[in-house]
């Protein structure tokens, strides 16, 4: 095996040096195996091996190349000068190199675990397969060494066959080291294994990084969508036109899901028909076409969800016979596939559909289509708004997993705490509770396990309270609990808040149920603060938050107070 000049200083000119050889060991290969050996080479990241070969090379005088099945050069380090300088530019000696390596290739296909040959150039080299997750994907090759003293004659006569330098191709020949034959396979075997060791833990990070890269990506997505939910959300609660939300929300789940076109479709006030409610992405003649469908079962996607109630997948609108009589109008749209999911309220009721239509034949998977159940839930939640005024509070002042007070909420129940606790001169309390461990969950069991864990964390935290005090979710794993009225002496009121404080973080660490029969425990940092008379709402939070941080520095399930309450 050999390569061009010996460049010392980069990785990167380890493998670039020995392009040639590249080139030459293909041509001496016999076709190569197309296994899933491709995919575990690309997985794994050699460069390490560089520097280890380099070296190797440094202490022993011997070269030493790691090659794929197909004469991709992994890592290497400098290849002797006179096979690189010499050997490798002669015509004749070049194809005497190319014959010794296609025996040598021949030997490895035969499945050889070592194999030693002398060049029939006059140099000796060595070679064993590399095996990774008991595929073969790569060669070991050490090379250009004698056993024994070299033959000066034999290689002054090929000086000059081949047109040598006679004196700068013997200097060069004196370079090659002597080895001890014996020596050969525990020197290669060594090499063998600390290379597969090198490689495994290469293709154990690289996958371990894929899947770090894979589960930020889900959270960047989830991030995505809770913020178009939000959004939305947000101008549900402010009163926003029902067309401007809903207009909105198509926009925000195309951009989730690029490729993707959508349409929300709104039942009449006749019950028997869909209306246009948004789908600016579609053309206005298909919009205009299809506003004033009548509901039915074969009508489309969406006339026969709306009817039907159901969910309805037309993966190939061109040969579903729900869409024979629409045809011109899907060609009109570009379209060829349309997943219809009915909005209904929380009695059943159809509201009308929620669409989702691509340029090409198309299924959708099933985490596509639990979303798509979200997002026709935010519609109908919109369309509700403009129906009942009561599902639009319960929107804009509770959290929509845990059914908790969100903060909007939370802020208005503080605000009437202060008040009262005015009145009456009484302490009141605010706990802020954060889960110390919670992340686990979420990146070994995904976000439904986390939120169902979160579900739990609510219930478990209103069962410790009083119907008249408030559990609210902040964000996240983070909750606040506000105590109403506790006593008016202080050193009574500190008493009963950190006892129930104690009482949740016990509540809390009781371990929660998991898939596959695993079992998990939350502990969880407190924050406490009193208060009576004037103060803010955003000063007690900040305060709570404060002491929070500060039970969290002390690693260990813990509650601390912030500071002495105004009086």
């Amino acid at each position: 095996m050999t390569k061009k000049q010996p460049h010392l200083h980069r990785e990167a000119n380890l493998i670039q040096m020995l392009d040639p050889l590249s080139s030459d060991w293909n041509k001496a290969l016999p076709a190569p195996d197309q296994s899933a050996t491709p995919e575990l080479v690309a997985a794994a990241d050699f460069s390490q091996l560089n520097t280890l070969f380099e070296n190797f090379l440094e202490v022993m005088g011997i070269p030493i190349a790691l090659l794929d099945l197909q004469g991709k050069v992994l890592a290497s380090s400098r290849w002797q000068r006179a096979c690189m300088q010499f050997h490798r530019q002669a015509p004749s000696t070049l194809s005497r190199c190319l014959e010794s390596d296609k025996d040598l290739a021949l030997q490895l296909e035969q499945g050889k675990n070592y194999s030693t040959y002398r060049c029939r150039n006059g140099l000796i080299d060595c070679a064993t397969p590399i095996l990774l997750e008991g595929l073969h994907i790569a060669n070991l090759f050490i090379g250009q060494f004698f056993t024994s003293e070299p033959d000066l004659d034999f290689f002054t006569q090929q000086a000059e066959q081949a047109g040598f330098n006679k004196q700068d191709y013997l200097s060069a020949i004196r370079e090659v080291p002597i080895v001890d034959e014996a020596k050969l396979p525990a020197m290669l075997n060594m090499l063998s294994t600390l290379a597969l060791q090198i490689s495994q833990l290469s293709l154990l990070n690289s996958r371990y990084q894929h899947s770090l890269m894979h589960t930020e990506k889900l959270v960047a997505q989830r991030t995505l969508e809770l913020t178009m939910q939000n959004e939305i959300l947000g101008q549900i609660s402010e009163g926003a036109k029902l067309s401007s939300v809903l207009h909105h929300l198509v926009l925000q789940v195309e951009q989730l899901h690029p490729g993707t076109i959508c349409s929300i479709l709104l039942l009449d006030a006749d019950g028997q028909t869909l209306r246009h409610g948004a789908a600016p992405s579609l053309p206005d003649a298909y919009n205009q076409a299809i506003d004033g469908v009548q509901l039915g079962l074969g009508v489309g996607s969406c006339g026969t969800a709306a009817f039907s109630g159901d969910t309805v997948i037309v993966s190939d609108i061109q040969s579903h016979p729900y869409w024979q009589p629409f045809l011109a109008l899907a060609q009109l749209a570009g379209v060829k596939a349309c997943w219809s999911e009915p909005v209904k309220n929380a009695e059943g009721k159809v509201l009308g559909t929620f669409a989702i239509y691509h340029r090409e034949p198309a299924e959708p998977s099933e985490e596509l289509l639990d979303k798509i159940k979200t997002y026709s839930k935010l519609a109908e939640l919109a369309i509700s708004r403009s129906l009942n005024s009561q599902q639009i509070r319960r929107l804009a002042f509770y959290d929509s997993l845990t059914g908790l007070a969100n903060r909007r909420l939370l802020e208005e129940h503080l605000l009437q705490a202060i008040a009262a606790s005015q009145r009456s001169q009484k302490f009141a309390g605010l706990m802020f509770i954060d889960l110390d461990n919670f992340k686990p969950v979420n990146d070994l069991f995904g976000h439904k396990v986390g939120d169902s864990l979160l579900v739990e964390v609510a219930s478990r935290l209103q069962q410790s309270i009083r119907s008249a005090d408030t559990v609210a979710r902040f964000g996240g794993d983070e909750f606040v609990v506000l105590i109403r009225e506790i006593d008016a002496d202080e050193s009574k009121a500190r008493t009963q808040l950190e006892l129930l404080a104690n009482k949740i973080q016990q509540r809390l660490q009781h371990p929660y149920p998991l898939p596959k029969a695993r079992m998990h425990q939350c502990s969880s940092s407190i924050g406490l603060v009193l208060f009576k008379g004037e103060t803010s709402s955003d000063e007690l939070l900040r305060q709570a938050d404060s002491a929070m941080y500060a039970a969290k520095k002390e690693q260990r399930q813990t509650s601390w107070f912030n500071q002495k309450p105004e009086h």
